[in-house]
């Protein structure tokens, strides 16, 4: 319970989105703040889910939404000037706490000068992947970052041994993701969701072959029904096969497609945990870009890539990654999938979804009013 003069004393909160999926972590998470407080202010970056909320975002949230190791380069001069730009706006504003929601190249230093220019309290929401590499990057964010709220439980044992406070709050796509038992059942026979990514860099990459993929798999077994829900309907123009009449596309539906389809082949990413809150087993396919994957590799120091994989810590779905994503590969992908049968994954599943509703936006805005006691 937070103290009666954190419920009625107005605060004004930094808050950073960098791309859509943060935009809605963002967005509850102002919600549940509002309702313990309803005086507070929020300034920053966000998408239209955070906009509504309140927020008056300082500029476009897509101007920063760029991934990978090479994307961000190409375009850090445009990011610096943005950063600069925010940095003083918030110095302008004073606000009594930051948030960084993801994004974490772009938040942290954020939170480094908030922190001493204005002795304020930073928050980064959700961990940057130091469980999988740079473990080393922890020291440098123990000068930038208070608290880190983490969506998955195995994140939090790797800051055991630093002083930045941890809260493991889970993912609101267990409490957004409702699938009852009805539904399982019906699901469509030999029906296959086809999710290419969300950035057009995935679905060049990874279009294409999941088309080929579909092709062979429909040639083998006419039953096959395929079906692929896009980002935007622009994403078409990224394809170089030709989608044949037997994928079904449609757009900004992949949630509800997943839960009808009883397999799917999936750009890994979110969408595989949003495919193991629907019950859908998957094959976790990812490509990257060579010089990326070799600037990486050597810093990886994970058996898995896929969420679920890693929430079970076992490989329950197949990998396919770089050389190995194949269209042969993903074809014995969908076997092994067929021959374990559904009931195998209906307990791992149950389980996924039972770990991640830890709390969510009410135990992170909890968490963040804590900081400020």
């Amino acid at each position: 319970m937070i103290g009666n003069t954190l419920e009625n004393t107005p605060l004004k909160i930094a808050i950073v989105a960098g791309e859509r999926s943060g935009d809605e972590l963002g967005a509850p998470l102002m919600k549940s703040l509002k309702s313990i407080n309803p005086s507070i202010e929020f300034v920053g970056v966000g998408g239209s889910k955070m906009t509504s909320e309140g927020l008056e975002s300082y500029f476009d949230m897509s101007e920063i939404s760029v991934m990978g190791i090479i994307e961000p380069l190409l375009n850090l001069r445009k990011l610096l000037k943005l950063r600069k730009g925010l940095k003083k706006y918030f110095h302008h504003q004073k606000p009594d706490i930051f948030i960084g929601i993801d994004s974490p190249d772009f938040n942290l230093p954020i939170a480094n000068f908030l922190k001493k220019n204005l002795q304020i309290k930073t928050i980064q929401y959700v961990s940057p992947s130091v469980w999988a590499w740079r473990k080393g990057r922890i020291k440098s964010m123990e000068r930038s970052i208070d608290s880190v709220l983490t969506l998955f439980p195995f994140e939090e044992t790797a800051y055991s041994n630093s002083k930045i406070k941890t809260c493991y709050v889970g993912h609101p796509l267990s409490y957004k993701i409702d699938i009852n038992n009805m539904e399982i059942e019906s699901k469509v026979q030999n029906s296959i969701a086809l999710l290419p990514g969300s950035r057009k860099s995935e679905i060049i990459l990874m279009g294409d072959l999941m088309i080929k993929a579909a092709k062979k798999l429909q040639l083998m077994n006419p039953n096959y029904q395929f079906f692929m829900p896009l980002s935007d309907s622009s994403h078409l123009d990224l394809f170089n096969e030709v989608i044949e009449d037997f994928i079904h596309i449609s757009y900004e539906n992949s949630q509800d497609i997943l839960k009808k389809s009883s397999m799917a082949i999936i750009t890994s990413g979110t969408a595989t945990l949003e495919a193991a809150l629907s019950f859908t087993p998957c094959i976790a396919v990812y490509k990257t870009n060579w010089l990326s994957y070799l600037l990486i590799k050597p810093l990886l120091h994970i058996d898995s890539f896929s969420l679920p994989n890693l929430i079970l810590g076992k490989k329950i779905l197949p990998e396919l990654l770089q050389s190995e994503a194949t269209v042969e590969k993903i074809i014995s992908s969908i076997n092994l999938l067929e021959d374990r049968g559904f009931e195998f994954y209906r307990n791992e599943f149950t389980f996924i979804k039972e770990t991640l509703m830890a709390g969510g936006a009410d135990k992170a805005s909890v968490e963040v009013l804590k900081l400020l006691n």
